[in-house]
């Protein structure tokens, strides 16, 4: 696996990443204690059209300092491993702490965002109580129980459909998350403590860059109506919803959601970004 070093020298991080296929570039950032193998699903179903990038964020395999690590910060570790990669301006599809990285980063640098891609997504933890006390309790039992007492409740992530229906597949998708969940459980805490950071939603307007939502129908950790009012605020923006499927839309249901992903990345992946606005 590539690695990058990049960041500040105080605050120094090593992003590795993977890189398959050729073509217009795509980032692909990954959701909450997760590596960025997890989007192994879209990246067989892109690959043979684009260069698929996908990274490990801070607390997730990558080196550095974990204290008081914000959505922010890890967008300005994207950034500064985009820069030193050369890669940019690139479409970027983000999944759920994923999702809030790259509208960080759509925010601070429009010159390395072509496309926008949210999946599973939210704009502010203040406003959206539900959200908010689902990363504390996780947060909470991560630090004050066993490690598999925590891990029982990934379930919540399911849609109730695929739990009650399907089972077959729910045991795939548990095992697919099982083998693309980080062991870091410092860097996991941190990762909830950063989405316990985000707050885009009086910003989300002054985004310029093509922009697509995708979310499951039954997400029971970024309800419906969150990734509604992200599409909403980003002028442009389009929703797209995915039938029976949960917060793990992307393993749930993979096939729906590249078929959901894969028009918008074909019309905007070669995009020129907007140019930062520096002051």
């Amino acid at each position: 696996m590539p690695t990058t070093s990049c960041g500040a020298q105080s605050d120094p991080v090593t992003v590795h990443h993977e890189e398959t296929g050729d073509g217009p570039p795509i980032v692909w950032i990954p959701g909450t204690g997760l590596r960025g193998s997890s989007w192994a699903p879209q990246v067989a179903h892109f690959a043979d059209r684009f260069r698929c990038l996908t990274v490990d964020l801070r607390g997730a395999g990558s080196t550095g300092d974990l204290a008081g690590l914000t959505v922010a910060r890890l967008a300005a570790d994207v950034a500064g491993w985009m820069d030193d990669l050369g890669v940019g301006p690139a479409a970027v599809v983000g999944l759920s702490l994923g999702s809030a990285v790259a509208q960080e980063l759509a925010l601070a640098r429009p010159d390395l965002v072509a496309a926008l891609g949210l999946v599973a997504t939210w704009s502010s933890t203040a406003r959206e109580h539900h959200i908010r006390r689902h990363f504390a309790s996780r947060v909470y039992a991560l630090e004050h129980g066993p490690l598999d007492v925590f891990a029982q409740f990934a379930f919540w992530m399911s849609a109730p459909a695929v739990v009650d229906r399907e089972p077959d597949r729910q045991a795939r998708v548990e095992s697919l998350l099982a083998a693309h969940t980080s062991r870091d459980t410092a860097g996991t805490a941190a990762h909830f403590r950063a989405d316990l950071s985000h707050e885009t939603r009086d910003r989300l307007a002054s985004i310029t860059t093509p922009c697509l939502v995708v979310h499951g129908d039954q997400d029971l950790i970024t309800l419906p109506w969150y990734n509604r009012a992200v599409a909403e605020a980003v002028p442009g923006a389009r929703l797209e919803t995915i039938t029976d499927a949960g917060h793990l839309v992307w393993l749930e249901r993979p096939d729906e959601l590249n078929a959901a992903l894969d028009p918008f990345l074909t019309a905007h992946a070669r995009r020129e970004a907007p140019t930062a606005v520096t002051s």
